[in-house]
């Protein structure tokens, strides 16, 4: 089975190698915690392994996106002129602009507009026929806009989707926004779940990471301490269990 390389050695030992394709895995984050970053590093990542990326972005304007993940070393305009990386802008459209992106939504808190841009993009990807990493960031942000239960139903058609090909997605939850109802409901229905928390320790903000669910993986649900360097996330090497 293909695997996706997180290029975070410690959580990749963790995952057994990866995250495996045609599943979709929920990134739940607490407010210090910076999933953004935690996904682009993904991204990268999937382009150095030669694979494509979409990035979905509802809480930062593109050019923000691309920004953050160049102050790390992850310039990836050689991959956007070689269409490898795609941005989904839902971004501009929220504070009543045109996009100058490729691909973006005039009205992107409409769910059906949503689908029908995603299974556009899915035709190229196909097409490419390269093995695909999908990223919602973040699905709190459409959730607060929309009916909650019908952004479930919508990460439901998105799990179809990802049977058909080499895919896997990655959704952002930001913790303590929606309820712990709503969040129990996205725990269930994502097929895995990564959180990344902070504790105060010592008198500092100290960072984790741990895999709480995945399927068709014997993972280990270690916690991962971990920080943010000029490089990108770096996770330090614990004991497995």
């Amino acid at each position: 089975m293909y695997r996706f390389r997180t290029g975070i050695p410690t959580l990749d030992r963790a995952l057994n190698g990866g995250v495996p394709c045609k599943i979709t895995v929920a990134i739940i984050n607490d407010p210090e915690s910076d999933a953004s970053t935690f996904c682009q590093q993904l991204c990268w990542q999937g382009l150095i392994d030669g694979e494509m990326c979409v990035y979905t972005t509802y809480d930062n304007h593109p050019d923000v996106v691309r920004e953050n993940m160049k102050r790390f070393g992850w310039d990836v305009e050689r991959y956007e002129r070689e269409g490898a990386f795609l941005i989904l802008d839902c971004f501009t459209a929220r504070v009543g602009e045109r996009s100058r992106e490729r691909y973006w939504l005039e009205k992107p808190f409409d769910l059906k507009n949503l689908m029908n841009m995603v299974r556009r993009i899915e035709a190229y990807t196909h097409r490419v026929n390269r093995p695909t990493r999908v990223f919602l960031d973040s699905f709190s942000t459409i959730a607060l806009n929309t009916n909650f239960l019908n952004v479930v139903r919508f990460v439901l058609k998105l799990q179809g989707l990802a049977k058909t090909g080499t895919y896997v997605g990655f959704g952002v939850v930001h913790k303590g926004i929606h309820g712990s109802a709503n969040e129990q409901i996205v725990r269930h229905v994502s097929e895995g779940v990564i959180e990344l928390y902070s504790r105060v320790e010592k008198g500092g903000l100290r960072h984790y990471m741990r895999v709480v669910k995945m399927a068709l993986t014997n993972f280990m649900p270690i916690e991962i301490p971990y920080r943010i360097t000029d490089k990108g996330i770096k996770a330090f090497r614990v004991k497995p269990l």
